[in-house]
């Protein structure tokens, strides 16, 4: 018996060709291993089918038995984001639709973690037929792109600000912007916005709705009826139709060409046309930008000064203006007012109370000891409102100067 052993290029597998050199037709175990051996096969022979083939020999045919194992590669590296999914809206029982859009902005804080990098893993080994180590390959490494305000640290990416955060996964690319821009109007598609940056909006925000940022707001267009707030910046907004339910508030400069029937808070308003029936409070000035503007109806407390072309109507329109005192200031001073106004009421009902007290023990009545510790209780609460009284008193004449 004739055994030839076969073995291709890559070395991975073994495999005999039997061939009859005479009358006899047997071949044994051993006489196969022995042959691969011979050939330096030494890994990876299969001896349940060198059996079978001892048994049912085939002739002139390759039969495999012997099979090297392949090498595996490492899992190349890969990012997996924090999980930044919120309550889905549908749990809820009641659904503010003006909410609805917002998981599809994700805010991110200073400090936040975004994402975990993973690097890749070492491969595994394999072996040939002839014993050979194939070394597995290392897994690639993730290219990862970051952009401004992100950082990478342990295999952690960090946001470096509070901001929006921003992620193109075919390019790896991570970003954390501190501009939302909105291209078009605040309404239904967009939803509330809740920004801790600067705010762009290209159309108009619409009546209901709430834009509160933490920097500047900037509207090209109209505010309509909405809640717009800067916590610690200005806004600039083209007019403001705020059909006695707008409001319209920063910590800085707000900048309008013109506003109806507004709410307005700010540190200076500045506006160029007109200004017409607003409620509208400054802690310095409100000033028209080309000495043109005109304000007609309504009320304006500036802290510092008023200027426009025109103020008031010759038909009449009420248009209140106070300046000197700046709106904080006067706000202090109507909750004072109201606190010790409220606090003299509460005194005069204690001192009825005290004031007959005072009676039955001078008229020596057996007074019941829950009676008793009621009377203390007024004497007790009287003398806080007096002293808090007195307090408020000297607050409000200070105020007064």
């Amino acid at each position: 018996m004739i055994i030839k052993v076969k073995v291709p290029e890559n070395k991975m597998s073994a495999s005999i060709i039997l061939e009859k050199a005479g009358d006899d037709d047997k071949v044994t175990p051993k006489e196969i291993v022995d042959a691969l051996n011979e050939a330096g096969v030494k890994f990876g022979i299969d001896y349940d089918v060198i059996n079978r083939i001892c048994q049912n020999p085939e002739f002139f045919v390759p039969l495999q038995v012997a099979v090297g194992k392949e090498p595996k590669n490492g899992e190349d590296g890969r990012i997996e984001f924090v999980n930044f999914e919120k309550e889905k809206e549908s749990d809820k029982k009641n659904i503010d639709f003006r909410e609805f859009p917002t998981h599809k902005r994700i805010i991110v804080r200073k400090g936040q973690k975004i994402a975990t990098v993973y690097e890749p893993t070492e491969g595994e080994d394999g072996i040939n037929v002839f014993g050979e180590k194939i070394a597995g390959k290392v897994g690639n490494k993730v290219d990862i792109k970051l952009g401004n305000n992100v950082e990478l640290k342990d295999n952690s990416i960090y946001s470096k600000v509070d901001g929006i955060l921003i992620v193109d996964l075919n390019e790896n690319f991570i970003d954390v912007g501190e501009v939302l821009e909105i291209k078009g109007d605040v309404d239904y598609s967009i939803g509330n916005i809740d920004f801790p940056g600067e705010v762009v909006i290209t159309g108009d925000v619409k009546p209901g709705f709430v834009v509160r940022a933490k920097k500047d707001i900037k509207v090209e267009g109209i505010i309509e009826a909405a809640t717009v707030i800067s916590l610690e910046g200005n806004i600039i907004v083209s007019g403001i139709k705020g059909r006695d339910k707008g409001i319209v508030k920063c910590s800085e400069d707000l900048n309008v060409r013109f506003a109806e029937n507004a709410n307005l808070e700010a540190k200076n308003l500045i506006f160029k046309d007109l200004l017409n029936n607003c409620n509208v409070k400054v802690s310095e000035s409100i000033i028209s930008e080309n000495g043109r503007g005109v304000i007609v109806g309504g009320e304006y407390i500036a802290g510092v000064k008023i200027e426009a072309e025109e103020i008031g109507s010759e038909i009449g329109i009420p248009t209140r203006l106070e300046v000197g005192i700046p709106p904080h200031l006067l706000e202090e001073r109507k909750l004072l007012h109201t606190q010790i106004m409220l606090d003299k009421q509460n005194a005069e009902k204690l001192m009825k109370i005290v004031k007959q007290y005072k009676l039955l023990k001078e008229k020596k009545v057996d007074i019941p000891n829950d009676k008793k510790q009621l009377f203390v209780k007024a004497t007790t609460t009287l003398l806080n409102i007096k002293e808090q009284l007195e307090k408020n008193k000297k607050d409000w004449m200070k105020l007064r100067k």
